[in-house]
């Protein structure tokens, strides 16, 4: 029993001759079918020429129990989000109408707003609260073409407001049929009451809340925001060792603000990706090619808070394996919308459309551990895709601005919002 997709336009299957990411100059190569065919059941079992889709459905005895005609269409891999923190608190458009009138994202958080405003509020929200909030991003999200996530705590900054994020997160999991990885990012902030104080917070991170997500299970991964008025490099290196010790894979919030060597850092620690890069060296971006560290760029975090965009030209033409992701957060990033992150990549970062979605899908994937399942429609691979209404890949850069997504397929299956 399967479904056969057929007729499709433009059919991008970002294939990858058995790599697990793209990387320099094969991020151009997406694999695109003209007059594609697509046949899936749970996994992605053929693709090819729509001419060629009988001979292989007869030659297979394939049994197609449903068929879509895509004439028109563009069908892409789904998209991979692998930074976001849809799990949160409250609402800081107050303080977005006063980063417009000139007052900036540092000075803000100075005065006790940014991440500290959402950590009150995510301190007195429920569970279910939390949980509720993060699916309800999530849901937009796959209706914009997202089919796997990446989910972090912070915004709690105490043991149980961090574990309950994490629970929400789980609940997430439970209730959504996309892949949901999730990471402890304890170490976003200092919270006020540590201020004074960094090593008796790092103390509770090391020995009491890192050991409590994982007994619990609650992460994969351990994330920290090493940058300048955040975490220092010995801070940062203290909480991800102890990660590492209790068998944790990281990530790193690095050189967003300014360059503080937290890529190089996330490079020798062998982190699974560093993110947000606004600021990266030379040295860094070499280490991290070195160590084969994912280079997950936000380029809507440089937009909201009007900053520099990260090198991505530079970095691609390194040859480091670029992704991109969402960054969704209430405070610098507010956008869970892909293909919004895709035109601002192509515009400001320079990167071409091929580029872009190679670093939306397969390098998305490589970015959470994924890519052996995600990211490209290969035969053995999920069958999570995206049907567009649109002719061409390049008409979602073109006509910007609006929601391309017809329908979001989820392990073969269409999902019904």
């Amino acid at each position: 029993m399967a479904t056969l997709i057929k007729n499709i336009s433009s059919l991008v299957t970002m294939n990858t001759n058995g790599c697990l990411e793209k990387s320099g100059s094969q991020m151009q190569d997406i694999g695109e079918i003209k007059n594609g065919a697509l046949i899936c059941d749970e996994k992605i079992l053929w693709s090819g020429n729509s001419d060629d889709a009988p001979k292989y459905i007869s030659e297979n005895n394939i049994q197609i129990t449903d068929t879509v005609d895509a004439t028109g269409k563009t069908v892409l891999p789904g998209f991979v989000d692998s930074h976001t923190h849809l799990v949160f608190g409250g609402n800081r458009s107050n303080e977005f109408g006063r980063r417009l009138r000139g007052v900036s994202y540092q000075e803000i958080a100075r005065e006790g707003g940014g991440i500290q405003t959402t950590m009150k509020a995510t301190r007195s929200s429920s569970i279910e609260e939390l949980a509720e909030t993060g699916i309800k991003l999530a849901k937009s999200a796959m209706k914009h073409g997202t089919t796997s996530f990446e989910v972090k705590s912070g915004y709690g900054l105490t043991l149980e407001s961090e574990l309950n994020q994490l629970r929400a997160i789980k609940i997430m999991q439970k209730e959504l049929p996309v892949h949901i990885s999730s990471t402890f990012l304890g170490a976003h902030d200092f919270p006020p009451e540590y201020k004074k104080d960094h090593q008796k917070y790092i103390e509770i991170l090391t020995k009491e809340m890192i050991p409590a997500v994982v007994e619990e299970g609650l992460a994969e991964y351990c994330d920290a925001f090493i940058d300048e008025g955040y975490y220092t490099i010995k801070e940062g290196e203290q909480v991800l060792r102890a990660g590492l010790d209790h068998g944790m894979r990281l990530k790193v919030h690095a050189d967003e603000l300014a360059d503080k060597g937290a890529a190089l850092l996330a490079a020798e620690m062998g982190a699974v990706s560093a993110d947000h890069l606004l600021f990266i060296s030379d040295k860094s971006a070499d280490a991290m090619l070195k160590s084969g560290t994912v280079a997950t760029l936000l380029p809507g975090t440089a937009y909201f808070i009007r900053m520099p965009y990260a090198p991505a030209r530079k970095l691609i033409d390194k040859g480091l394996t670029v992704a991109l992701s969402t960054d969704t957060n209430p405070g610098s990033s507010f956008t869970e919308n892909m293909q919004l992150i895709l035109s601002l990549a192509a515009i400001n970062m320079q990167m071409t459309a091929e580029e872009s979605l190679a670093a939306a899908t397969i390098n998305g994937a490589k970015a959470i551990d994924q890519s052996h399942r995600k990211g490209s429609l290969e035969v053995g691979k999920d069958a999570d895709f995206i049907i567009c209404n649109c002719d061409s890949f390049t008409d979602i850069f073109y006509h910007f601005g609006i929601n391309h997504v017809a329908s979001t397929w989820i392990a073969g299956k269409e999902y019904k919002f």
